[in-house]
This record gives structure tokens, C-alpha cells and sequence, in this order.
């Protein structure tokens, strides 16, 4: 009799592993340090969204970082893809992510870089998102905040604070406090026909699907400004939308701050180009 079909899949240095076994050593500077680096896939039956830009990242993440990928390119898509096409679902959410090896400091010899794979369920959001502005600020000056890495504590506990009021995600500001990115997520916003979305400057993340976003937006016949905004100059927008390799397009219909509840209504703007989105990635 054939084992059921995995509802989490597990790949790690190439190798399929159950659930259980799925483990890293605890020297490993990923936990111990959080360096390492991942990226987050949209994967369709077998196709896998996006793959080079993602790798494109990864290995500017590399770079800047000192760490090396333990395996070339073409056999890091061929372990991304054999994990993407194990999983049953018609669309799933797949995950890499290679850890740094084990502390020479705690373990006595720098250990080998591990390369996990995991893919899972996934469904692509249907309603506007809740937003909460989060107490915690973003560096915009920091290089890491371009790439990937495993320090990710601000975003966690922001988003903890963000379910807590009952929203979906957190919105960041960073130490100027100008707008940066939500913790999953970037951001835009529409006023009177312009789009605006935050710099790279800004201190958010050099999304994927934001660079995605921008080039429809202008092939739909609208001006995009990456341009620095306050809190007070986004909650006049007329409409507001996020963007990511999970969510796609995906319009916000309320902001939280200091206990006042600012609505919107997804526009036009945010349906069309979740439209172009979702025929971009074929689903």
C-alpha cells in the first residue's frame, strides 16, 4: 500500500526526509546566530514562479554575506523543483533555505552549509488585508535589509503584535519613520491616479514581485514613484495594495494606529493588477 501524499514536504542536501526527521544541528550558526539565508517560491503543479529572480537574490545574499552555497545552481533548481513537483496540491508555497553549518566557536570545526527545501500548502489570499502600525522600527541603512536573511525578529514580533489587534500583518516604518514594507510583504499606494511605493533606500526588502508590480503598473499606463512618504501621507491614499511572490496583488482595507482605525476600499488599480498578476504566473 503506497504512503499517503505528504502534506509538507522535506528535502534536505537533496535528500527527502519525513517530518520528524526533518532536523539541523543546534551548533548550527543559523540558530545559534541567525545567518543563513531563504526564499520564499510560488510553485504551480510543477512550475516554480519566478525562480531565477529568486536565485538571482540568493546569490547577491551569498555574496554579501561570505557564505557559501554548497551546491551549483543548476543543482539547487533541480532539489527546488524535485520538492515542488513531490507535493501533491495544484499550488503550493515552497521554501529554501541554507543555513551557515556549524559554530567553529561551539562545535570545534565550521561545519557544512545545509541546503533545506520544504513546500506546503498554499492559498493565495482572497481579501483585502488588515494592517497594524508596528511600535518597532526598521534600519534603512542596513545592506542586509536588500536580501533574505534569517534575522527576521523584528518583523515576528510586529506580526505578533498585529494578530493580537486582529489584523492580517504589520506595517513598518523605518528610524525616520517614513513607510519601508509590511513583514510579509511591499507596499504601494494609489493618490489621485499616481502610484507610490517606498524606495530600496527605505529599508524594505528588494521584492521580487515588487520589481514585477512596477513594470506592469507602467505597462498599464501608470506613473509608479518610489519616493519617500510618511504614515500621514499614506493614510490619505485613495486606495492601497501589497505585493509578494505569495500574495501576488493584494488590496489593504484597513490601517491601525495608535488605537484609530483608518478604512480603505481596493480600487481599480489593485484589481487590475492582480489580474495581470495571476495571468503572469499562469495559475
Amino acid at each position: 500500500m503506497s504512503e499517503a501524499p505528504f502534506k509538507i514536504v522535506t528535502l534536505i542536501n537533496g535528500h527527502f526526509v519525513k517530518q520528524h526527521e526533518a532536523k539541523i544541528s543546534v551548533f548550527d550558526n543559523a540558530l545559534l546566530y541567525a545567518e543563513g539565508l531563504f526564499e520564499a517560491f510560488l510553485a504551480i503543479d510543477d512550475r516554480v514562479v519566478l525562480i531565477e529572480e529568486h536565485l538571482r537574490r540568493l546569490y547577491k545574499g551569498s555574496r554579501l554575506l561570505g557564505l557559501k552555497i554548497p551546491v551549483n545552481k543548476t543543482r539547487l533548481k533541480d532539489w527546488i523543483y524535485r520538492t515542488a513537483l513531490r507535493h501533491p496540491d495544484h499550488i503550493k508555497k515552497v521554501r529554501l533555505t541554507i543555513t551557515s553549518g556549524d559554530s567553529p566557536k561551539w562545535a570545534g570545526v565550521q561545519g557544512k552549509q545545509q541546503v533545506i527545501v520544504t513546500a506546503s500548502s498554499h492559498r493565495l489570499p482572497d481579501r483585502p488585508f488588515k494592517l497594524f502600525v508596528s511600535d518597532y522600527r526598521l534600519d534603512q541603512k542596513s545592506l542586509f535589509r536588500r536580501i533574505k536573511t534569517l534575522s527576521y525578529i523584528i518583523h515576528a514580533v510586529s506580526l505578533k503584535q498585529a494578530l493580537k489587534k486582529r489584523c492580517d500583518d504589520a506595517l513598518l516604518l523605518n528610524e525616520n519613520d517614513r513607510i519601508s514594507e509590511i513583514t510579509s510583504a511591499n507596499i504601494f499606494w494609489v493618490k489621485k491616479g499616481r502610484i507610490y511605493t517606498p524606495p530600496l533606500t527605505s529599508g524594505c526588502l528588494e521584492g521580487v514581485t515588487r520589481l514585477i508590480a512596477i513594470d506592469e503598473l507602467r505597462k498599464m499606463g501608470l506613473k509608479v514613484y518610489e519616493i519617500d512618504k510618511s504614515l500621514a501621507d499614506l493614510l490619505k491614499a485613495d486606495e492601497i495594495f501589497i505585493t509578494s511572490s505569495l500574495k501576488l496583488a493584494l488590496g489593504v482595507s484597513l490601517i491601525i494606529h495608535n488605537d484609530r482605525k483608518y478604512p480603505f476600499k481596493p480600487g481599480p488599480v489593485t484589481a487590475g493588477l492582480s489580474r495581470r498578476l495571476i495571468e503572469l504566473v499562469r495559475i
